[in-house]
């Protein structure tokens, strides 16, 4: 583009406002100085002024800092026992429940103790009827005589690897004589 071109294209101004409180900051600035200038006081009088105010205001800072410091103290101390309260008694609630699986685990092996020796009792009960019905002749099955069958030599069939089944063995030994 050349200069004339330059010179006919239009302008773009961009113009930056500060926004109001750094107006009104810089307005209590000069309005404090234009006040100092212009005061009745004398210079002394108004340093003096300056101190009792800076002073008054120092002290009344250190109260308010201690005051917070002492609010501040108070609810840590509060909220550090509110902590520990519930860390207590979520504690608490961990051991209890702990206690109550421990004891639920001892009543499920117990009570898998108690089936096991009732299913073992169960087991020698139909071993007993059916070692009898054997003694009585009334055999479930006959057996070939060389020996070379499933059963053992006492014709229990325990020792096989076969036990007997407990509809057979637990039946009344008529049924079982009855069959042969």
């Amino acid at each position: 583009m050349s200069e004339s071109e330059q010179d006919q294209q239009p302008y773009v101004i961009v113009e930056r406002r500060a926004s109001g409180v750094v107006a009104f900051v810089c307005g209590a600035l000069v309005g404090a100085g234009v006040a100092l200038l212009l005061a009745p006081k004398s210079g002394r009088e108004t340093q003096a002024d300056l101190r009792e105010g800076a002073r008054r205001f120092k002290e009344g800072t250190g109260e308010r800092l201690t005051d917070l410091r002492d609010t501040l103290g108070d609810r840590y101390d509060r909220t550090r026992d509110q902590v520990g309260t519930r860390v207590g008694a979520f504690r608490r609630n961990v051991a209890d429940r702990q206690k109550k699986a421990g004891e639920a685990l001892k009543a499920g092996k117990d009570a898998a103790r108690q089936a096991r020796s009732d299913l073992e009792a169960r087991v020698s009960e139909s071993k007993e009827a059916y070692r009898a019905a054997l003694a009585e002749g009334a055999a479930p099955e006959e057996r070939p005589e060389d020996g070379s069958g499933d059963e053992a030599a006492d014709g229990t069939g325990d020792e096989a690897g076969e036990a007997p089944r407990a509809d057979e063995s637990a039946g009344d030994a008529d049924g079982e004589a009855s069959r042969e």
